[in-house]
């Protein structure tokens, strides 16, 4: 009978699935007690984004300390993970499960641009939250202020700013101060700025070349050097240091279909190493 559940579900129109897929999942931390919000997609309050964008998988932030038990719950219904929080972003701040019926969970333990710790942040952005009904189940949103912000910070991360007219252009001031006061309060300051064209206000910041980086472009060494300001100490930045040569093997298998072999392994391995001394010599070059 699961099969053949999972099979129908498979068939469904995007849209329909992850609606559901929604559901399935807050079911899951309703019978286990697990604090989490969805975000994004069908958890986007009325307003503040186009009514007729989809998403394509399913976002969730949880409690940092319940996170294990978020784990256990998916993976005892067949979710498979497929990208660790290590090797996930720049920000390590989510991992990947898949699942052949209900598609794709994105789980998030931060987000990118809040500062200030997980669980303290978890517990700000959860202080407003109101209940939405995603697929006829009542799932935990983030508040209005608060889904403004995160929109605004996926927005500038991803490069893509169609959110950002309806989270911020299109809001009254009042609204906008409330955004500024909750990013003061998690530390987000960088962030929003990249999102809403103040940036360069942040010159000084550590964050600044990541931030900028993001809205650019550039080459892989200019990431890596921007990553590496905005470590936030020697630890960081030396664990920044020896995963930069190695390859990310999670994304590897996300591009092949597959668990990589050895083989391939190695020759993607050899392949990095060629990109960064290759650019660190064009660079020097032009320099």
């Amino acid at each position: 009978m699961t099969e053949q559940v999972d099979a129908a579900v498979g068939q469904m129109p995007i849209g329909a699935r992850v609606h559901l897929a929604h559901a399935v999942v807050q079911k899951l931390a309703d019978d286990r007690a697990i604090d989490l919000l969805h975000l994004k997609g069908p958890a986007v309050l009325p307003g503040l984004r186009d009514a007729g964008r989809q998403s394509s998988d399913v976002d969730v932030l949880v409690r940092p300390s319940h996170l294990h038990r978020l784990v256990t719950a998916l993976e005892s219904v067949g979710w498979e993970r497929r990208t660790d929080f290590a090797t996930g972003s720049v920000f390590a701040h989510a991992a990947n499960w898949w699942h052949d019926g209900w598609g794709w969970v994105d789980v998030h333990v931060s987000w990118p641009g809040v500062t200030i710790d997980a669980e303290q942040a978890f517990d700000v952005l959860a202080r407003d939250a109101v209940r939405h009904s995603i697929a006829h189940r009542d799932c935990p949103v983030p508040g209005r202020t608060a889904q403004r912000l995160i929109l605004v910070l996926h927005a500038a991360r991803s490069g893509s700013f169609a959110d950002v007219d309806d989270a911020w252009t299109h809001a009254d001031p009042s609204e906008q101060d409330d955004v500024r006061r909750l990013t003061a309060e998690l530390g987000a300051e960088v962030a929003l700025a990249a999102g809403i064209g103040e940036l360069e206000l942040h010159r000084g910041a550590p964050t600044y070349a990541l931030w900028k980086h993001f809205l650019t472009g550039g080459s892989r060494l200019d990431e890596w050097r921007a990553r590496l300001a905005a470590a936030p100490d020697a630890r960081a930045k030396a664990a920044l240091l020896t995963s930069a040569l190695w390859v990310n093997r999670d994304h590897l298998r996300m591009e092949l279909g597959r668990p990589p072999t050895r083989q391939e392994v190695r020759a993607r391995q050899a392949r990095r190493v060629r990109q960064v001394f290759g650019e660190i010599a064009r660079r020097d070059g032009r320099a």
